[in-house]
């Protein structure tokens, strides 16, 4: 009996001894990887209206060596392009896939995005879809 008790009081202290923060310290760990915002934003205004602006945004959070974000080409008077991506990003260099929308037509397109200090360099799979630009870098508190 008293073999008995020691090992069910063994088990239980073991049991006991579980350290429940080493979950708590791995999530927190996972939370600690910080995303960086990255804005970038061309305008085109029209030589002849001040109103008419044609806009081309790239906006994109990283976070680790994942990457996701919104690329859109937004012409003041046609049909705009607007669409999402998600890659990965290693040496400044990002390869993602590209889903948007334009002219009713969805589409996927694979492209590569290369950072520098004052802008992006996109290009993609598809030279016809006119991916292939350089955005310049913004603070990302500005539209």
């Amino acid at each position: 009996m008293k073999i008995t008790l020691a090992i069910l009081a063994s088990l239980l202290f073991c049991i006991g001894c579980k350290n429940p923060k080493s979950e708590e310290i791995s999530s927190e760990n996972e939370e600690t990887v910080a995303t960086e915002e990255l804005c970038f934003r061309n305008e085109y205004p029209f030589p002849d209206s001040t109103e008419n602006i044609d806009v081309l945004k790239l906006d994109l959070q990283i976070k680790g060596d994942s990457v996701t974000g919104n690329y859109n080409w937004l012409p003041a008077l046609k049909d705009q392009r607007n669409g999402t991506l998600a890659g990965t990003i290693e040496n400044k260099t990002i390869n993602a896939t590209y889903r948007y929308m334009q002219e009713g037509i969805e589409d996927t397109a694979e492209i590569t995005i290369v950072l520098e200090e004052d802008k992006a360099i996109i290009t993609g799979d598809n030279p016809e879809s006119g991916l292939n630009t350089e955005v310049a870098k913004i603070p990302c508190n500005v539209n």
